[in-house]
């Protein structure tokens, strides 16, 4: 009804609306007016999974915001939704186990890290203007309601956690590389997916030589990355494909190397230049 004042209208809200507003700013403070928050899902992608979170709950209730990673999105906006109205009736979501929010199994509500608020919020850095903020991660269990340190935890269900108490495993490093723009993970360019297992010679790995070869071998598709020793240096060495990638990012001039190609430099910086293999050539 035109002139009424919005549920969830609040004095942040109403600034945003006086300074002016894009498209998508204007639809989540409407949201927020609305239903009290409004949720941001980002998809995943070949290299990383896809995460939601909600904007205004803070705002409009005092509690703490909402994240989740790796659910379908229809799931994750239900469960945010939901977890915000009974973080407005009162419920501490902090305290044990809580059902109705996903199907069959329970959740748990965890404080994020500051710095994962930083890296994954964007839109809630905006919303807030900078300002720090509360966030509860919903950390969700396999399907025999097992959480990621329980024993017997299908590790299918494996998340990062984002607590300031946990160590950074290779499920958070690659988490937060995915949403790093200074990462190949964030805009992963080979066919091949990111943590395809590559073959390093010794001295590539240990960082005493730079690669200078990279063959794209025909008969399994397999990559190598080698040194001037080529395989006299040692190795192999078995690596997740984004690794020699993040080192030296001037390999991804390499993403389309045919199958049964390979491509040498003198060194670094120098230009690539390319070469079909003869057949049985692939380095041994």
């Amino acid at each position: 009804m035109s002139g009424t004042t919005p549920k969830f209208q609040t004095e942040r809200t109403r600034r945003f609306r006086a300074e002016g507003l894009s498209d998508d700013e204007s639809g989540t403070i409407s949201n927020i007016e609305q239903f009290g928050c409004s949720v941001v899902n980002i998809k995943a992608s070949d290299a990383g999974r896809g995460w939601s979170f909600t904007v205004g709950v803070y705002d409009t209730s005092g509690q703490p915001e909402i994240l989740t990673v790796g659910l379908r999105l229809e799931t994750a906006h239900f469960l945010l939704n939901e977890a915000a109205v009974r973080l407005r009736q009162g419920v501490d979501l902090t305290q044990g186990r809580h059902s109705g929010l996903l199907a069959n199994v329970d959740c748990e509500f965890r404080p994020v890290d500051p710095k994962w608020i930083k890296h994954l919020m964007g839109w809630a850095l905006w919303y807030y203007e900078g300002r720090p903020f509360p966030v509860l991660q919903a950390v969700f269990p396999d399907r025999e309601n097992r959480f990621p340190e329980d024993e017997g935890f299908d590790s299918i269900f494996a998340q990062p956690l984002m607590q300031s108490d946990v160590p950074m495993t290779s499920i958070e490093a690659d988490f937060w590389a995915a949403a790093d723009p200074g990462s190949s993970l964030f805009d992963w360019k080979f066919p091949d997916p990111p943590h395809t297992r590559v073959f390093l010679s010794k001295t590539v790995h240990l960082g005493t030589e730079a690669i200078t070869f990279v063959s794209h071998d025909e008969e399994d598709g397999a990559w190598q990355f080698l040194g001037d020793s080529m395989v006299e240096g040692g190795g192999p060495v078995l690596s997740c494909f984004h690794h020699p990638i993040d080192k030296d990012p001037s390999l991804i001039e390499l993403a389309d190397l045919p199958l049964g190609w390979c491509a040498e430099r003198a060194k670094p910086g120098d230009p690539w230049i390319r070469s079909k293999q003869k057949p049985h050539e692939q380095i041994q």
